[in-house]
């Protein structure tokens, strides 16, 4: 049994088109934009001296040869390490800008994920920036933070603000209807047919992260969901 397919689902490349090229590199959103990708999800922090930069981690280790918390980096100094996350070839971190001018370019969609860690004033920089940029119905934001979504609803009340959950759905569930957002963004496995048909009902918006099965792909197609995250193609 399934759902009445609505709206059209977005298949978004996770860090870009991260299974094959450095996550959150240009070079991963570029091939993600060029390919039959609707658009990319990133993950948005600001710098020491306040550039927005995009990177999934508190702390730069894992992806770069360097250390340290990126709160405690200006741009410059990043510029000296390599964000190639054990790769081959050089790859500088990527600032929100670039990718933007990139979404402009290819009419595509962005999901944009503000950090829960990210500095202060990461929000307002960022919804600044989206709306000089004149991006507003291309940026689709989420966060793991109640705190950073409400913010966005304040500053941008038409914006469309996922809330990242990898457990406890009733839960979120509250937050969602007391907060007002506008989606639910939660770990495939999670998403039972009886909870997509309640999103459906209240009208919650969903994106399901981070599929790998075309059996998946599949399911999600037919039950009407606005977003699935994916680190490659699924064949």
């Amino acid at each position: 049994m399934t759902m009445e397919v609505g709206d059209i689902m977005y298949m978004l490349a996770h860090r870009g088109l991260s299974k094959r090229f450095p996550e959150n590199s240009l070079t991963a959103f570029q091939e993600a934009l060029r390919s039959e990708f609707d658009g990319v999800e990133t993950d948005v922090q600001m710098t020491k001296d306040g550039q927005l930069v995009l990177l999934h981690d508190a702390k730069i280790n894992r992806t770069s040869t360097g250390k340290g918390k990126l709160a405690q980096y200006t741009y410059d100094e990043l510029l000296h390490y390599n964000f190639n996350c054990d790769q081959h070839g050089h790859y500088t971190i990527c600032l929100l800008e670039d990718l933007l001018r990139l979404i402009q370019e290819s009419g595509k969609i962005v999901n944009l994920e503000i950090k829960k860690e990210a500095l202060e004033g990461t929000v307002e920089k960022t919804v600044a920036l989206v709306e000089k940029m004149h991006l507003q119905s291309h940026v689709y934001y989420s966060s793991t933070s109640i705190t950073q979504l409400d913010t966005i609803k304040h500053l941008s009340p038409t914006s469309y603000c996922g809330y990242i959950v990898s457990h406890h759905l009733k839960k979120a569930n509250q937050v969602i209807h007391d907060h007002h957002f506008d989606g639910i963004h939660a770990r495939h496995s999670l998403l039972k047919f009886n909870d997509l048909l309640y999103y459906q009902q209240v009208g919650v918006k969903v994106g399901a992260w981070t599929l790998k099965k075309k059996k998946d792909l599949v399911y999600f197609k037919e039950n009407n969901i606005m977003f699935v995250f994916m680190n490659d193609f699924i064949l």
